[in-house]
């Protein structure tokens, strides 16, 4: 919102992203460009990158070092970059957990009891941080 951008939470896969890329090309509708997306192995999450998007939160973190380098008299360094974002920005805590061979009527009560108590949970103070937002993710594409 600060900066005037459209922001968009997709499922993931980039056939959610493709249909936002290609808004005005096949849509005709609003065009998103420029544009930058990625899942959330972008290399931020943990000591270890899932998947082949490995290689893509390299290339992004070297674009973004290039450019916050150039002219720069000192190194500025990826954490100096992050808590920058953090500092204007907010921060923003995601967390996956994978579950498998998981007795399914167990997993339906939790992910029952864990929706049930969405809104109990914000405003909660968690670890230093206030939860603004606690969500049972639903999405539907604004194109089609």
């Amino acid at each position: 919102n600060k900066l005037g951008l459209a922001l968009f939470e997709v499922p993931t896969g980039w056939k959610f992203f493709g249909n936002l890329m290609d808004s005005k090309a096949l849509y005709g509708k609003q065009d998103f460009t420029p544009f930058i997306c990625g899942e959330e192995s972008f290399g931020t999450g943990s000591d270890h990158v899932r998947e082949k998007d490995g290689l893509w939160a390299v290339l992004a973190w070297m674009s973004i070092l290039a450019q916050f380098n150039d002219g720069s008299e000192t190194l500025v360094h990826v954490e100096d970059i992050v808590r920058a974002h953090w500092k204007e920005y907010g921060r923003n805590f995601y967390r996956r957990y994978d579950y498998e061979g998981v007795d399914k009527k167990l997993a339906e009560g939790m992910m029952s009891a864990m929706a049930a108590s969405n809104a109990t949970n914000i405003g909660r103070n968690a670890g230093g941080y206030k939860v603004k937002t606690a969500d049972v993710f639903e999405y539907t594409d604004p194109l089609d």
